[in-house]
């Protein structure tokens, strides 16, 4: 869903236009930055590697990125998008719309390599709402009133940082990453991205 697409009132129309546009700006100078020293690191790794074998992984890793970077930022600020222009929707809703779950459609138990990227998702978003608490409190309330209903808890914020970590999560699969190295990404990601969220 977009913005344009949604009925909602011209005055919180407006607004979550101006946040989409605030955020976007914000978010691409984060994204591309912790693309940046992501290509980097695969560098570093690819450098300090014991074997040939590894060596290439990462050399590998590193070329993966160059070609479908590009593709990230559109894909997250889509996804933002979709989670602002549902903020009327049920919150259940909202969440599966952005957080589509990454396993095959058949019956299977869920990987250790799922469990650890939703873990590592997980620490990041408790500490950057650990670190933000009395502005995602005030923040919760004001998209309350754009919502029309009550004050917003942390989880059900469209800016959230549950939100974005869910965004990254799903836009992260342009990369065509392994497990190993999707994991880099989001660590890379809470080091150069969350840390803006307070003036965010």
């Amino acid at each position: 869903p977009t913005l344009a697409s949604r009925q909602l009132p011209r005055r919180v129309r407006e607004l979550l236009e101006g946040v989409l546009e605030f955020c976007s700006t914000e978010l691409d100078q984060g994204l591309v930055g912790a693309l940046n020293e992501f290509e980097q690191q695969l560098f570093k790794f690819a450098e300090q590697a014991r074997s040939n074998m590894v060596q290439t992984r990462w050399l590998e890793a590193q070329r993966l990125v160059k070609r479908t970077r590009h593709d990230l930022v559109p894909r997250f600020l889509v996804a933002l998008e979709a989670e602002l222009a549902g903020i009327r929707d049920p919150q259940q809703t909202r969440a599966q719309i952005v957080a589509k779950p990454r396993l095959s459609l058949e019956m299977s138990l869920v990987g250790e390599t799922e469990m650890d990227e939703a873990s590592v998702l997980i620490e990041v978003s408790s500490r950057t709402e650990l670190r933000n608490s009395l502005p995602l409190y005030l923040l919760g309330q004001r998209f309350g009133v754009l919502a029309g209903r009550p004050a917003m808890d942390a989880e059900a914020l469209p800016i959230g940082p549950q939100a974005l970590c869910r965004m990254v999560r799903s836009a992260a699969d342009c990369l065509d990453l392994s497990e190993e190295h999707r994991l880099i990404f989001f660590r890379t990601f809470d080091r150069q991205v969350m840390p803006m969220y307070g003036h965010l």
